[in-house]
């Protein structure tokens, strides 16, 4: 009984997705809506995120295990990069706080993180680990 229970919860959290504590990621990173890749690598994400710019086109990712749980980025390297998630629906999406007002660029108020940030975010976030909900502090969206 004990090794069925066992093997029980090595499956379950082996077929479990991204953004939850797993060894195997099941995401999909969608850039500015015109590409999706599935279950991307360390690479991929910090190709995606370094590639973006506000001025030729929509500028955001979207990484997530289903359209309801994601994590979300807009912005590029010269103004800063904002970060939100969501975890099951709209009454739990989150955006990160500015932490350093200096940074702050007028023209994108809420953008103080560095690409290297949201890289780390977005591999964190993709693995399964809780490391990223730890690069800012986190305020709700009221819709």
């Amino acid at each position: 009984m004990r090794h069925t229970i066992l093997l029980s919860i090595v499956v379950i959290a082996a077929i479990t997705g991204c953004g939850r504590q797993t060894t195997t990621a099941h995401c999909t990173l969608d850039i500015c809506g015109a590409r999706k890749i599935q279950n991307p690598t360390e690479s991929d994400l910090r190709q995606a995120v370094f590639a973006l710019d506000t001025k030729k086109d929509e500028a955001f990712l979207i990484l997530g295990s289903t359209e309801m749980t994601y994590i979300q980025t807009t912005g590029d390297q010269k103004v800063g990069f904002v970060v939100e998630y969501q975890a099951g629906d709209a009454k739990h999406h989150y955006r990160a706080k500015p932490r350093d007002l200096s940074r702050i660029n007028p023209r994108w108020p809420r953008c103080d993180l560095t690409a290297d940030e949201v890289v780390k975010a977005l591999v964190s976030y993709s693995a399964g680990a809780d490391d990223w909900k730890t690069m800012a502090e986190w305020e709700r969206i009221q819709w």
